[in-house]
């Protein structure tokens, strides 16, 4: 066997725990490359790890997580505002309906989607978002633009996640490392999200509970017409629970060729037992 480091031990693990946990929903999933649909103007995007809609109506933001394996189980419950950014500055703003929705890129187990999301005041949020076939997450890259004379991030919830019950009673946790990240499970399967560049929370606000984002720390005062510095973050879901969910914490941010890869290459260096053991 090659040489390896501890990082790349961790890795391996992970990628390989994904990997088996891809053999169990195999045959749930059907054989094909991720698509977006368009529907009453909302936007569905499945791949063969999830399907996931963007609720064009206010508040815009995704409105249905269903991961593969689960029944098609909806992890968010009835109600909106399930997932949406929002900002206290002259008061609470939160996405309004979506103003703008484009397929950016679709193809070859990969969908790019373009959206545009006004808060109503002196925002513009930009959100570019990646999916793919293979990997059980994907990545928001978000860009301020400037209406008005305004902070990029302050005082919010970026974003905020509402799951209202959905299929199940609700648990949360929440991580500092490898980086800040958090979760809910319950029986159907968990939703996750992971930050690099700020910090995570969850709250009991609600029974159903509350966890969200935040980027305070990244914060830059924009003027009129000035775009802020992309930020990003990534969301997950697949069926298991909070410790999967913190587990996927070390390949999140890793493209998914080279997860698929590293995937591969412990498939062939040892067996399962001999992983688990380590």
């Amino acid at each position: 066997p090659w040489p390896e480091s501890k990082g790349d031990k961790v890795m391996r693990r992970s990628a390989m725990t994904w990997a088996l946990s891809v053999l169990l929903i195999a045959s749930a999933a059907t054989a094909f490359g991720a698509t977006v649909d368009e529907k009453a103007q909302n936007w569905t995007i499945t791949t063969d790890m999830y399907t996931i809609v963007w609720n064009v109506d206010a508040q815009g933001g995704y409105s249905s997580i269903i991961p593969a394996g689960n029944d098609d189980v909806d992890l968010f419950g009835a109600g909106g505002r399930n997932l949406y950014h929002s900002a206290n500055y002259a008061g609470w703003k939160d996405w309004g309906a979506t103003a703008d929705a484009e397929v950016v890129e679709e193809g070859d187990g990969k969908i790019v989607m373009s959206f545009v999301q006004e808060d109503g005041g002196s925002k513009n949020y930009h959100v570019t978002a990646t999916y793919w076939d293979g990997v059980p997450y994907w990545k928001h890259e978000l860009v301020i633009e400037a209406v008005a004379a305004v902070t990029s991030f302050s005082d919010g919830h970026e974003p905020m996640c509402e799951p209202r019950a959905g299929g199940g009673d609700n648990e949360f946790d929440f991580w500092d490392a490898p980086f800040a990240h958090n979760a809910f499970a319950n029986d159907n399967g968990y939703f996750a999200m992971y930050t690099e560049e700020g910090s995570a929370r969850t709250h009991v606000w609600e029974a159903d509970g509350r966890m969200d984002l935040v980027h305070d720390n990244v914060q830059v005062v924009l003027d009129k017409g000035t775009m802020s510095d992309p930020l990003t973050y990534y969301m997950a879901t697949a069926v298991g629970g909070l410790d999967d969910a913190h587990d996927l914490a070390e390949i999140v941010t890793k493209e998914p060729a080279e997860v698929l890869a590293v995937s591969a290459k412990a498939k062939l260096a040892t067996s399962w037992g001999d992983l688990k053991g380590e």
